[in-house]
Protein backbone atom coordinates (compact mmCIF):
# COMPACT_ATOMS: atom_id res chain seq x y z
CA UNK A 1 0.00 0.00 0.00
CA UNK A 2 0.88 3.68 -0.45
CA UNK A 3 0.54 5.37 3.26
CA UNK A 4 0.86 8.54 4.59
CA UNK A 5 2.20 8.91 7.76
CA UNK A 6 0.69 12.14 9.78
CA UNK A 7 2.56 12.38 13.20
CA UNK A 8 4.67 15.12 14.36
CA UNK A 9 7.53 13.10 16.48
CA UNK A 10 10.26 12.56 13.88
CA UNK A 11 11.75 9.42 15.99
CA UNK A 12 8.10 7.63 15.69
CA UNK A 13 7.74 9.22 12.04
CA UNK A 14 11.07 7.56 11.05
CA UNK A 15 10.16 4.09 13.21
CA UNK A 16 6.90 3.83 11.11
CA UNK A 17 8.86 4.43 7.87
CA UNK A 18 11.21 1.85 8.40
CA UNK A 19 8.67 -0.50 9.63
CA UNK A 20 6.41 0.25 6.60
CA UNK A 21 9.07 -0.27 4.17
CA UNK A 22 10.58 -3.71 5.79
CA UNK A 23 6.68 -4.63 5.46
CA UNK A 24 7.29 -3.91 1.73
CA UNK A 25 4.70 -0.78 2.35
CA UNK A 26 5.71 2.71 0.00
CA UNK A 27 5.66 5.76 2.61
CA UNK A 28 4.51 8.38 0.01
CA UNK A 29 5.41 11.50 2.40
CA UNK A 30 4.97 12.70 6.09
CA UNK A 31 3.33 15.56 7.47
CA UNK A 32 3.57 16.79 10.52
CA UNK A 33 0.88 19.08 11.21
CA UNK A 34 -2.54 20.08 9.02
CA UNK A 35 -0.85 22.89 7.16
CA UNK A 36 1.38 20.18 5.85
CA UNK A 37 -1.05 17.87 5.51
CA UNK A 38 -3.18 20.32 3.43
CA UNK A 39 -0.30 21.14 1.49
CA UNK A 40 -0.18 17.92 0.36
CA UNK A 41 -3.76 17.60 -0.55
CA UNK A 42 -3.21 20.78 -2.62
CA UNK A 43 -0.25 19.01 -4.31
CA UNK A 44 -2.20 16.18 -5.45
CA UNK A 45 -0.86 13.12 -2.87
CA UNK A 46 -1.84 9.93 -4.03
CA UNK A 47 -2.14 7.55 -0.88
CA UNK A 48 -4.37 4.32 0.11
CA UNK A 49 -4.10 4.81 3.82
CA UNK A 50 -3.06 7.80 6.25
CA UNK A 51 -1.72 6.66 9.60
CA UNK A 52 -2.38 9.64 11.61
CA UNK A 53 -1.42 11.11 15.63
CA UNK A 54 -3.91 12.74 17.23
CA UNK A 55 -1.95 15.15 18.53
CA UNK A 56 0.41 16.94 16.10
CA UNK A 57 2.84 19.79 15.98
CA UNK A 58 2.17 23.37 16.59
CA UNK A 59 -1.20 22.58 18.72
CA UNK A 60 -2.47 21.09 15.21
CA UNK A 61 -4.88 18.43 15.20
CA UNK A 62 -4.83 15.08 13.94
CA UNK A 63 -8.99 14.88 13.68
CA UNK A 64 -9.10 17.61 11.67
CA UNK A 65 -5.82 15.99 9.39
CA UNK A 66 -8.30 13.07 9.05
CA UNK A 67 -11.46 14.67 8.09
CA UNK A 68 -9.47 16.98 5.12
CA UNK A 69 -7.08 14.01 3.85
CA UNK A 70 -10.69 12.54 3.33
CA UNK A 71 -12.41 15.36 2.17
CA UNK A 72 -9.78 16.47 -0.40
CA UNK A 73 -7.92 13.58 -1.37
CA UNK A 74 -9.86 10.81 -0.62
CA UNK A 75 -7.59 9.21 1.78
CA UNK A 76 -9.27 7.49 4.69
CA UNK A 77 -7.39 7.52 8.02
CA UNK A 78 -6.56 5.13 10.87
CA UNK A 79 -5.52 7.06 13.87
CA UNK A 80 -1.94 5.75 15.83
CA UNK A 81 -1.98 6.99 18.83
CA UNK A 82 -1.48 6.77 22.46
CA UNK A 83 -5.00 8.71 23.45
CA UNK A 84 -7.42 5.65 23.33
CA UNK A 85 -10.36 7.84 24.35
CA UNK A 86 -9.57 10.93 22.27
CA UNK A 87 -9.64 8.65 18.98
CA UNK A 88 -13.09 6.97 20.37
CA UNK A 89 -14.50 10.40 20.71
CA UNK A 90 -13.35 10.71 16.83
CA UNK A 91 -14.41 8.06 15.68
CA UNK A 92 -16.57 10.23 12.66
CA UNK A 93 -12.84 11.41 11.45
CA UNK A 94 -11.11 7.63 10.91
CA UNK A 95 -11.94 3.92 9.78
CA UNK A 96 -10.21 2.61 13.22
CA UNK A 97 -7.62 3.12 16.26
CA UNK A 98 -4.19 1.50 16.42
CA UNK A 99 -2.80 2.32 20.01
CA UNK A 100 0.97 3.20 19.84
CA UNK A 101 3.33 2.02 20.85
CA UNK A 102 3.87 -0.42 17.72
CA UNK A 103 5.87 -3.19 16.70
CA UNK A 104 6.47 -4.34 13.13
CA UNK A 105 4.51 -7.44 13.88
CA UNK A 106 1.45 -5.69 15.61
CA UNK A 107 1.71 -3.17 12.64
CA UNK A 108 1.49 -5.46 9.69
CA UNK A 109 -1.53 -7.51 11.76
CA UNK A 110 -3.25 -4.29 11.77
CA UNK A 111 -2.53 -2.93 8.22
CA UNK A 112 -3.66 -6.79 6.95
CA UNK A 113 -7.33 -6.58 9.48
CA UNK A 114 -7.94 -2.89 8.03
CA UNK A 115 -6.80 -3.91 4.03
CA UNK A 116 -9.86 -6.43 4.34
CA UNK A 117 -12.26 -4.63 6.09
CA UNK A 118 -11.54 -1.75 3.62
CA UNK A 119 -12.32 -4.50 0.82
CA UNK A 120 -15.53 -5.30 2.40
CA UNK A 121 -14.24 -8.64 3.73
CA UNK A 122 -14.28 -9.97 7.59
CA UNK A 123 -10.48 -10.30 8.24
CA UNK A 124 -9.46 -13.69 9.73
CA UNK A 125 -8.19 -11.79 12.92
CA UNK A 126 -8.31 -8.17 14.17
CA UNK A 127 -5.31 -7.63 16.37
CA UNK A 128 -4.96 -6.45 20.05
CA UNK A 129 -4.98 -2.60 19.70
CA UNK A 130 -6.79 -2.01 16.91
CA UNK A 131 -10.25 -0.89 17.02
CA UNK A 132 -12.14 -0.51 13.59
CA UNK A 133 -15.16 2.03 13.62
CA UNK A 134 -18.10 0.35 12.24
CA UNK A 135 -19.79 3.38 11.08
CA UNK A 136 -16.74 4.75 9.24
CA UNK A 137 -16.09 1.90 7.47
CA UNK A 138 -19.38 2.70 4.91
CA UNK A 139 -17.54 5.38 4.02
CA UNK A 140 -14.21 3.64 3.55
CA UNK A 141 -15.57 0.86 1.86
CA UNK A 142 -16.04 3.05 -1.29
CA UNK A 143 -12.48 3.71 -1.53
CA UNK A 144 -10.44 0.40 -1.48
CA UNK A 145 -6.99 0.59 0.06
CA UNK A 146 -5.86 -0.81 -3.60
CA UNK A 147 -6.37 0.77 -7.20
CA UNK A 148 -7.78 -1.31 -10.24
CA UNK A 149 -7.76 -4.55 -7.54
CA UNK A 150 -3.89 -4.56 -7.68
CA UNK A 151 -1.72 -3.70 -4.53
CA UNK A 152 0.31 -0.21 -4.88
Amino acid sequence: MRILIVEDDPLVALALRLYLTELGHTVVSTAADTTRVLQLADDGIEADLALVDLHLARGACGIEAAVQLRYLSGIASVFLTSDAEGAHAARHAAIGCLIKPICPSRLAAALMALDAFVQGQIPDHVPDGLEVFPAAMSAACSTPLYRDGQPN
